[in-house]
């Protein structure tokens, strides 16, 4: 019985419903609003979706949220970090645009293996991520 409804909700749900594995991974921050992170800056984090959760380092501070999916909106809450001094005021700046930046996210696009975070509007307050396992050094 319980099983047979639950196939055929699943069955009349519409396809552009995101799967949950769209935000489940390993993320590296490509840009922030715009501005491109180099690459000795990493700040990257993991999504759990199925559980609601964010974790990860801001390049000077671990941080964790709580993250909320309907459909292709996605919200980040309660956000908190450690407070350690960051290296340089580069790595300061990019941790203070980037926490900023996450609790503004208000939808998601996924292409490929790059996800971007986007606000409410139009305008590029958003983060673009690479799945960080494409960044994987090949062996040689």
């Amino acid at each position: 019985g319980a099983a047979l409804a639950a196939a055929m909700l699943a069955a009349c749900a519409p396809p552009q419903v995101a799967e949950p594995s769209e935000l489940t991974g390993d993320w590296l921050v490509q840009q922030i609003a715009g501005a491109s992170l180099n690459a000795e800056e990493r700040i990257h984090f993991s999504i759990d979706a199925e559980a609601g959760t964010i974790s990860g380092s801001t390049g000077c501070n671990d941080f964790t949220g709580i993250v909320t999916q309907f459909e292709q909106t996605v919200t980040i809450s309660n956000v908190s970090a450690t407070e350690m001094a960051c290296a340089d005021e580069a790595a300061q700046t990019n941790e203070t645009r980037f926490l900023t930046v996450l609790p503004a996210v208000a939808r998601f696009a996924r292409n490929g293996a790059q996800l971007q975070l986007l606000g409410a509007g139009a305008e590029p307050d958003a983060l673009i991520l690479a799945r960080e396992d494409n960044f994987a050094t090949p062996a040689q």
